[in-house]
């Protein structure tokens, strides 16, 4: 068994970069996405939505799927692939509708053996016409200026058929969403027969890093985002009686999720999405499961902590009750602490309480920081409030003692939010939690990132600081 002298930290913070896939803990999102009906994963930044996309496209589906990460992605030129014949939510349907359908025939024609059959002939001929590979980089996708189209493979519009489509130069694009459909059900139809013939049990593909490099969520961002959902929605339709099973999953951030407004949203989150949620023994079991495999199999927490409850509480979970409860968040702390019982001078170090509380100052910076990445492109002014928490000084705190602290502050002309629409913007980003009382005269405190299904109470009086924040904002911890 190694010790933590040895050990140069508890994993990486960005997912992408981390050796995830040696960790992962399966929930029943996984299942659910493997075998169910879900096709939206949705979660808080840092919540594991990259870490289920790795273990889906790196290693349980990595035989049948393609991992599509949009960072990158050039979001300009795929607005000008734009259908101005529908509403405006659904005028980016039919161009991701595309998209998925020429992803799902590089996946098939990699993996089919049927060389010589018309569909796979045809379908390789699109691809190499219009973009010089088979295989073309889903960056390219909409790159060309048109799209080349022949054979059986061309589609008819109103018994005329199409041998090009344009997709910009056009004054109006209002046949543009028909044209693309048309062109769409046939590659799709080719897809189905390929994978059916060629006895294709399996074809996924996964989408990631939707919000990668937003610093204001645009309407038309919303709209392209809308757009990939509804697509994936209809062609898991199309493909709902084919032998095999096609599946197009997309993960997205939770607060994006909540920003968008289209019709059938309620529905697709009663059916179709699941929410990636932790609760503090899966935290710990995602903590066990590091140090199990860092230090050596059988090696616990208890090999690395002196036993000593901090506040009356085992230090594992005064760690989880400082994060937003996510794995990234337990992996910073967990960090921080490593650095700071690394400095002490015995060879055999162990955690202790004066450690854990060391590290708590660092940790609260990174936390601040993670919230201004995740609020900042919905609400531009959010310090404001910090300011006001501040100026109250006190973790624990009433409405009207915010309400005047909120509006002394004259540094912004024209703030976002009302006092009472400020504080519940802070409840639904879990900067603070509020007091609800029980039918039976107690009392406990309700966040939204331990219970996302709860709304905001407009009748609280009494709040909580996030206790994450408490060191970055200086609050003292005194009961009112």
């Amino acid at each position: 068994m190694n010790g933590l002298r040895e050990l140069r930290n508890f994993g990486k913070v960005e997912a992408e970069d981390d050796a995830v896939l040696d960790y992962f803990v399966e929930m029943s999102v996984t299942s659910n996405v493997d075998d169910g009906d879900t096709f939206l994963v949705l979660g808080r930044k840092g919540s594991g939505k990259t870490a289920l996309y790795r273990h889906f496209t790196e290693d349980k589906h990595s035989d049948f799927s393609a991992g599509l990460n949009l960072n990158g992605y050039p979001w300009k030129v795929h607005e000008r692939v734009k259908d101005d014949g529908v509403e405006h939510v659904e005028s980016y349907v039919a161009s991701w509708k595309y998209l998925i359908a020429v992803e799902f025939a590089k996946i098939v024609l990699q993996m089919s053996d049927r060389y010589q059959m018309t569909e796979v002939i045809e379908l390789n001929k699109f691809l190499d016409d219009n973009y010089g590979t088979s295989s073309p980089s889903i960056k390219n996708i909409f790159a060309p200026k048109g799209l080349k189209v022949s054979g059986d493979l061309e589609p008819q519009i109103l018994g005329c058929k199409l041998g090009k489509i344009s997709l910009s130069g056009r004054e109006d694009n209002v046949q543009l969403g028909s044209e693309l459909n048309a062109l769409t059900d046939k590659i799709l139809s080719y897809v189905q027969r390929v994978a059916e013939v060629s006895n294709l049990d399996q074809v996924f593909i996964h989408f990631d890093e939707l919000d990668r490099g937003i610093t204001k969520l645009t309407e038309e961002r919303k709209d392209l985002i809308i757009g990939l959902i509804l697509a994936a929605k209809e062609v898991r339709k199309y493909f709902s009686r084919s032998s095999t099973y096609f599946k197009s999953v997309v993960y997205l951030r939770r607060d994006i999720w909540d920003e968008l407004i289209f019709s059938d949203k309620n529905k697709i989150a009663e059916s179709n999405a699941d929410f990636i949620e932790w609760n503090h023994e899966q935290l710990f079991g995602m903590i066990k499961k590091r140090i199990s495999v860092l230090l050596g199999e059988g090696c616990s927490w208890d090999d690395i902590d002196d036993g000593k409850r901090i506040n009356q509480q085992p230090k594992w979970k005064h760690i989880i009750d400082r994060t937003l409860m996510r794995p990234r968040d337990v992996i910073s702390f967990l960090n921080t602490l490593l650095e700071v019982a690394k400095k002490k001078e015995e060879h055999e170090i162990v955690f202790e309480n004066k450690d854990v509380v060391e590290a708590r100052p660092k940790y609260s910076n990174y936390l601040k920081n993670e919230l201004d990445d995740e609020i900042l492109p919905h609400w531009v002014d959010w310090e404001v409030c910090l300011q006001a928490l501040s100026r109250i000084g006190k973790l624990y705190f009433k409405k009207d003692d915010y309400a005047e602290a909120y509006s002394g502050i004259n540094s912004v002309e024209n703030k976002t939010y009302s006092e009472e629409q400020s504080l519940q913007e802070l409840y639904n980003f879990s900067v603070i939690e509020y007091e609800a009382r029980s039918g039976y005269g107690g009392s406990g405190w309700k966040s939204k990132f331990a219970n996302p299904e709860l709304g905001w109470d407009s009748n609280a009086t009494r709040f909580k600081v996030h206790l994450g924040l408490k060191e970055y904002m200086k609050l003292k911890e005194e009961r009112s």
